[in-house]
């Protein structure tokens, strides 16, 4: 199976929230019989030699981080119709939506980290002050009635900051490639060559062995995943209206979608859908997984290649060498056992 055919299998299944375990597993078969066909026996992690990427090793942590620290402002980022949005933010302002905020201002309720996050503490005590002051239906009707536009238009000041906020909560990623001959990947994800690659096979986490954590193929495509479904569940949430999300893959859908400008990294992502209330301050998780080689890439300074060279001894792994053939046409990165230090 292609990738293309799998983001057509993908997009072709949904998860109703609530629905019986029955239901789940037969939903959730095709894509586990397609990614047991698909995935290489190899997937390939590109480090540098940093103190963290080393522990990591030395200690089988496979760390996952945040979108927002990846290189790519594009990636996880939510895309939604932002003219849907607004017709349903206008509908859901009703007289109950604004009775019920009210109350709950009344209550003491606290506003959301991503509204204290972006507005001044004097600018939400006037929000509540405000909503105070709608002591009667009339004054509800009218303000409902003449300030549709500007209520519709606060969409474009709510929505890119949950986007930002999802964005930080929904998952946390590990990136893998089918490839270990990529100059480039070396080049950007192995500090110029001076770093180095761990070999894994990851087909044990297709029997869910890790709870909460899958590993999906990248679907490379010009055009971004349309999300306005989850993109207004998530935000009814954040309104405090809760409704059944009626996909509870969406969150993994968005973290495949790339640019086919990154289709030569031929990535696989290790996802953890861990439930998270709020952001994670250190913007990283980390799952257990042993390595089964390394390789070395072939500017990697000495004193490196000795830390790594002891771990992979004491965790009984292969070693291998990158190198260049200098007779070669091609462009491509060549290994071979490594040598003795």
């Amino acid at each position: 199976m292609t990738r293309k055919e799998f983001a057509e299998l993908l997009n072709s299944i949904k998860v109703p929230e609530g629905c019986d375990l029955e239901t789940l597993n037969q939903n959730i078969f095709p894509i586990s019989q397609a990614l047991v066909e698909m995935m290489p026996d190899k997937l390939f992690r590109y480090r540098s030699c940093s103190d963290m990427n080393i522990e990591a090793f030395e200690n089988d942590k496979v760390y996952a981080v945040t979108a927002d620290m990846f290189n790519d402002p594009y990636d996880t980022l939510l895309r939604f119709d932002k003219e849907i949005v607004r017709q349903i933010f206008v509908s859901i302002l009703s007289k109950d939506v604004f009775r019920a905020f009210k109350e709950s201002i009344l209550k003491g309720m606290d506003f959301p980290d991503i509204v204290k996050q972006n507005f001044s503490e004097d600018y939400i005590a006037n929000v509540k002050e405000f909503v105070l002051s709608l002591t009667t239906e009339e004054d509800i009707d009218n303000i409902i009635s003449s300030r549709k536009e500007y209520i519709a238009n606060l969409v474009d000041i709510f929505f890119p900051m949950l986007v930002n906020y999802v964005n930080k909560i929904s998952t946390t990623i590990s990136c893998f490639s089918e490839t270990i001959e990529s100059v480039t990947m070396w080049s950007h994800y192995a500090n110029y060559h001076k770093g180095f690659v761990l070999e894994y096979n990851l087909r044990e986490t297709l029997s869910n062995n890790i709870p909460n954590v899958g590993i999906f193929p990248v679907i490379y495509d010009d055009k971004r995943y349309d999300a306005t479904p989850y993109a207004t569940w998530e935000f009814l949430k954040f309104l405090g209206i809760n409704i059944p999300n009626t996909d509870m893959i969406s969150h993994i859908k968005c973290a495949l979608y790339k640019s086919c400008q990154w289709e030569y990294e031929k990535e696989w992502r290790l996802i953890d859908s861990t439930i998270r209330d709020s952001i994670i301050l250190e913007n990283n998780t980390s799952v257990i997984i042993k390595p089964t080689a390394i390789y070395y890439g072939t500017n990697i300074p000495l004193a490196d290649k000795k830390k790594l060279h002891e771990i992979a001894l004491n965790k009984g792994i292969k070693e291998y060498d990158m190198y260049i053939d200098y007779a070669s046409e091609k462009y491509e990165m060549l290994f071979r056992e490594s040598t003795k230090l």
